[in-house]
């Protein structure tokens, strides 16, 4: 079998080669995908055989109702989806500034980082680059670094959440997170001087999906006291939308204490003096490794390094 070279695919390989990866994986049909493509499907299967030949394996394996991706397949749509994605984004930068803008920034933070140290350094970037278009995903880490590793995302505001993500991205720690069981003010636990987690677990609880790091922080913590997983569960990444919940009906959320400031001095909500678990890990910066950031993105950075060193202490009291 001979070695694969970047010099000699990219002398070979088309855009449309991609196109018909990323087809052939979504639809699993060769007839549909070439379709999607506006090729005879003789045309497509043929740029199929040619991608297997030039990489020596098969890309799909053909079975009777469908065309599944091998393991080495797999890789090679998720390797032709990042790059597609790259190609867009390139597009529609360009496009920005021929008409006249200042390219897009395309930002993922958890709830934490949201509704605070974010806005302030966004305010900051655009009060230098008005024109500069800001897009932010509001999600869960591991949701987040899924669209980064995709090139659907320029950085993360967030945790790594698997131990061998280290050889993907990069990360940079900004806070850690103190966690509170929040309720409404008129709760029947609101104003209580002593909760128990056993007594927690009968009431309807609001919660991040079990793949997020809150969630296993309160799953460790009601494991740790031998209590069994509440069974009555809304699960939403959502702060919002947890808030509003809390004031439709009696339920109990675990939210990061940077989120609650401004609901608490509302008089809304109020936070149960119980100790859930440890506080969540350092969440930070996350970028993809050995790839350079664009100006805008490396601006960004900068101001969010001076509003966590202004936070800190503040952070600190309140903790």
């Amino acid at each position: 079998m001979d070695n694969l070279s970047s010099t000699g695919l990219c002398g070979w390989m088309r855009f449309k080669h991609l196109l018909l990866l990323l087809h052939l994986d979504k639809r699993r049909n060769m007839r549909a995908a070439a379709r999607q493509m506006h090729l005879s499907q003789p045309a497509a299967s043929k740029m199929l055989r040619d991608l297997e030949t030039h990489f020596g394996f098969a890309i799909f394996e053909r079975q009777p109702r469908a065309m599944v991706p091998t393991e080495l397949g797999a890789q090679l749509v998720r390797h032709a989806e990042i790059l597609l994605n790259d190609i867009e984004r390139m597009v529609e930068d360009v496009q920005r500034m021929r008409e006249g803008g200042y390219g897009r920034l395309l930002i993922g933070a958890i709830p934490a980082a949201a509704p605070e140290i974010l806005p302030a350094a966004i305010a900051a970037l655009k009060g230098r680059r008005p024109r500069l278009s800001v897009s932010i995903d509001e999600q869960s880490s591991d949701r987040l670094l899924q669209a980064l590793e995709y090139k659907q995302l320029d950085l993360v505001i967030g945790r790594l959440t698997a131990v061998n993500q280290h050889n993907l991205f990069d990360f940079e720690p900004l806070l850690e997170e103190p966690l509170r069981v929040v309720v409404a003010h008129d709760h029947p636990l609101a104003g209580q001087e002593r909760v128990e987690l056993a007594a927690l677990r009968h009431w309807p609880w609001v919660l991040h999906p079990p793949s997020s790091p809150m969630r296993q922080v309160i799953e460790a913590a009601l494991a740790d006291a031998g209590i069994a997983s509440p069974d009555d569960t809304i699960e939403t990444t959502s702060t919002q939308t947890t808030l509003q919940l809390l004031l439709s009906a009696p339920m109990l959320a675990v939210l990061p204490w940077s989120v609650l400031k401004r609901p608490l001095a509302s008089g809304q909500y109020a936070v149960l003096p119980l100790t859930i678990g440890k506080p969540l890990d350092y969440y930070g910066i996350i970028t993809r490794k050995h790839e350079p950031l664009s100006s805008a993105a490396a601006e960004l950075v900068a101001e969010l390094r001076r509003q966590v060193a202004f936070a800190r202490p503040r952070v600190s009291r309140s903790s």
